[in-house]
């Protein structure tokens, strides 16, 4: 029994020492790679300094001309920067925004006519012959003013029938002052012609036949205050 003991132990140290020697021989562990140097930020690209274009002229000129009112004028300047750049934002706008604007105004001028012409039929109606000659020779006047011959095709009626209407209304008061003056009814006859100054104010036959008036006037006023011979 105590051979055996003492073969263990013999055997535990053997054991025992061999793993201890094979320990010492093992490689040492293999140490691990060091850890890349983070990667360097790269080195910004220089821009190049920004360039303010410079406005065109052109864009300027129909953008004042558009504040002003003068939509026609804006155009052709729009039109100018479209010739060359037809994808410019802000001439397209303008032109856009100018053509409305005609639009519009032609709109409001159609109105106005049709309303003046109205208006002048109903004095006419009413035996207001002067307020309907003054109303017509507004309407005419308008008209010119907006220099513009298409705006009579938009009208329901001939702007040329206004005229005519207005020529047979001071035709009529010429007639009436004539027909007076034959009377002798000589300051009557004035007033039908100062009538047609009133719509015409250079109509020179009115003129005329006034100073002729006034001329007879005078000279029956002189004969009548002369005193009679003996």
């Amino acid at each position: 029994m105590l051979m055996f003991s003492l073969r263990i132990g013999l055997l535990i140290i053997l054991v025992g020492g061999f793993i201890l020697n094979g320990c010492n021989t093992l490689p040492p562990p293999a140490a691990s790679p060091p850890a890349p140097p983070p990667p360097a930020a790269p080195a910004p690209i220089p821009t190049p300094p920004l360039s303010i274009p410079k406005e065109n002229p052109h864009l300027e000129i129909g953008q004042r001309l558009l504040k002003q009112g003068r939509y026609k004028e804006a155009i052709v300047e729009f039109e100018s920067i479209l010739k060359v750049d037809p994808g410019h934002l802000a001439a397209t706008n303008g032109f856009h925004l100018a053509e409305q604007k005609i639009k519009e105004e032609r709109d409001k001028s159609v109105q106005s006519l049709i309303q003046l012409n109205e208006r002048g039929m109903e004095f006419y109606h009413q035996n207001e012959f002067l307020k309907a000659g003054q109303t017509w020779k507004e309407a005419l006047n308008f008209y010119a003013l907006q220099n513009d011959p298409t705006l009579a095709q938009e009208l329901p009626f001939p702007i040329e029938e206004i005229g005519t209407r207005l020529e047979q209304l001071i035709r009529l008061f010429m007639d009436k002052g004539v027909l007076l003056y034959r009377r002798g009814e000589l300051q009557n006859a004035i007033y039908a012609w100062q009538d047609v100054l009133l719509i015409q104010p250079e109509y020179t036959e009115a003129k005329d036949y006034i100073r002729k008036a006034q001329v007879k006037m005078e000279t029956l006023d002189k004969l009548s205050s002369s005193p009679n011979p003996p």
